[in-house]
C-alpha cells in the first residue's frame, strides 16, 4: 500500500510541476514533495515559551518544524548575542515537544537594530542594511552561528533579513549565505523569511539556501483584505519565476488580523475566533477600525493550493496565535485537515490503480 501512495505521490507531483510552469522562463525544475514529506514550520516566540504552564501543546502534533524566534541576536562584529531568557524558553520548548523526536528545531537569528530611529524609512532600511552588512563581513559571524547551533543542539538557522533595499546588501548577504553554507556543511540547514517584494538572491545563493519561508501577509487587497488566497498565490508565482526549486518554498499564513485600514494593529486570532465573520472581519468598537482575519476555511484552502502546486510546506506566524485544538475552529487544525484530505485522496487513487492493474 505504501509504495502505491509514495509512486502516485510521485507521478501527481510530477505532472503539477509540468503544467503549471511549463511557461515560466526562469523557473527551474523543482524537485517533487511527497505528501508525507509535507512541512508545517512554526514561528515560536521565545516570550511565548517562559511559562510551560501556560504554553499550548495542542498543536504539537500538527506541527514538524519550529523556529525559535526573539531570543538571538547577531551584532555588528559577528558576535552571536543570546537573551538572559534563552535557555530557559528553549529547554521549555524541547520539553513540550520531547514526546516526539523527529521535531525539528531552527535557530532564528535577529541582527543589529538600526541606530536612527527618528529618520525617515529609506534612512532606517540603508542604516540597517550597512550594520547587517559589517557582521557579514566581519568574517566571524559564520563561526559563531555554529558554536551556537552546536552547543545547542539545533537543526539549522533561520534569518528574518528584509533590509537589503540596495543591490550592494543583497551582494553582502549573498556571500555571507554561501559561506555559511561551507561552514555549515550538510549537517545543518539554512533558511529565510522573504517578502515577494525583495527577491534579489544570487543563484549560487539560492543553492546555498535550504528553505525559504514565504511571508505573504502584511500585504491587502484593493478592498482593504488581509492576507488573501490571491496574494498567497502572486507571492507563490514570484518566487518561482524568480528561480526557486518549490520543495524549498514554504507559504507563510498569518495566524494574527491587520485593519483594512493597514494601520499598525496586530489581533492574535484565539482572542477573536468567535467573534469573526464568515469573511474574517471583526469590528473593534473600542478602535473603530476593522480587522482582517484568515479564517479556517482559507487557512484549509491555502493549504490545498501548497500541496497541489508542489510546494515544500506551510509557514505560520506564529505557534501561539492559534486557538486550543479542541475549539473545533483552530487554524491548524485546519492546515491539519488539508493534509489528511489530500493524503486520503492520494491513497483512493492508488488503491484504485492496484484494483485496476
Amino acid at each position: 500500500m505504501k509504495k502505491f501512495f509514495r509512486a502516485l505521490s510521485l507521478v501527481l507531483c510530477i505532472a503539477i510541476l509540468a503544467g503549471a510552469f511549463s511557461s515560466c522562463s526562469k523557473a527551474v525544475e523543482s524537485t517533487p514533495v511527497d505528501i508525507e514529506d509535507f512541512r508545517v514550520t512554526a514561528y515560536v516566540t521565545s516570550d511565548t515559551c517562559k511559562d510551560l504552564s501556560t504554553f499550548d501543546t495542542s498543536h504539537i502534533e500538527t506541527v514538524t518544524d519550529f523556529i525559535f524566534f526573539g531570543a538571538a541576536d547577531f551584532d555588528e562584529e559577528g558576535n552571536v548575542v543570546l537573551s538572559d531568557d534563552f535557555e530557559v524558553s528553549l529547554n521549555n520548548l524541547k520539553q513540550a515537544i520531547s514526546a516526539y523526536p523527529d521535531k525539528k528545531i531552527y535557530l532564528n537569528i535577529l541582527g543589529p537594530k538600526a541606530q536612527n530611529q527618528d529618520e525617515d524609512w529609506n534612512a532606517q532600511m540603508d542604516d540597517l542594511g550597512q550594520r547587517h552588512t559589517n557582521a557579514f563581513e566581519s568574517g566571524k559571524l559564520e563561526g559563531n552561528i555554529k558554536t551556537v547551533l552546536d552547543k545547542y543542539g539545533f537543526d539549522g538557522v533561520f534569518f528574518d533579513y528584509e533590509f537589503t533595499i540596495s543591490k550592494k546588501y543583497w551582494k553582502a548577504y549573498d556571500k555571507f549565505i554561501i559561506s555559511l553554507d561551507n561552514v555549515l556543511g550538510s549537517e545543518y540547514e539554512i533558511g529565510m523569511a522573504l517578502a515577494d517584494w525583495d527577491i534579489k538572491q544570487s543563484d549560487e545563493a539560492k543553492q546555498a539556501t535550504d528553505r525559504i519561508e514565504i511571508m505573504s501577509y502584511d500585504l491587502w487587497d484593493d478592498d482593504g483584505n488581509h492576507a488573501t488566497m490571491e496574494i498567497a498565490q502572486k507571492s507563490i508565482e514570484k518566487f518561482v519565476k524568480a528561480g526557486y526549486d518549490k520543495a524549498k518554498l514554504d507559504l507563510g499564513v498569518p495566524f494574527y488580523a491587520r485593519p483594512t485600514t493597514e494601520e499598525g494593529y496586530w489581533y492574535s486570532y484565539k482572542d477573536y475566533y468567535n467573534d469573526i465573520d464568515a469573511n474574517g472581519l471583526y469590528k473593534d468598537d473600542e478602535t473603530g477600525l476593522t480587522f482582517s482575519f484568515n479564517t479556517y476555511s482559507l487557512i484549509e484552502e491555502k493549504t490545498k493550493y501548497a500541496i497541489e502546486n508542489g510546494l515544500g510546506g506551510m509557514m505560520i506566524w506564529h505557534y501561539a496565535c492559534d486557538c486550543p485544538e479542541d475549539s473545533g475552529k483552530s487554524l491548524f487544525g485546519a492546515v491539519s485537515s488539508a493534509i489528511e484530505t489530500e493524503k486520503a485522496q492520494l491513497l483512493n487513487g492508488a488503491q484504485n490503480s492496484a484494483d485496476n492493474a
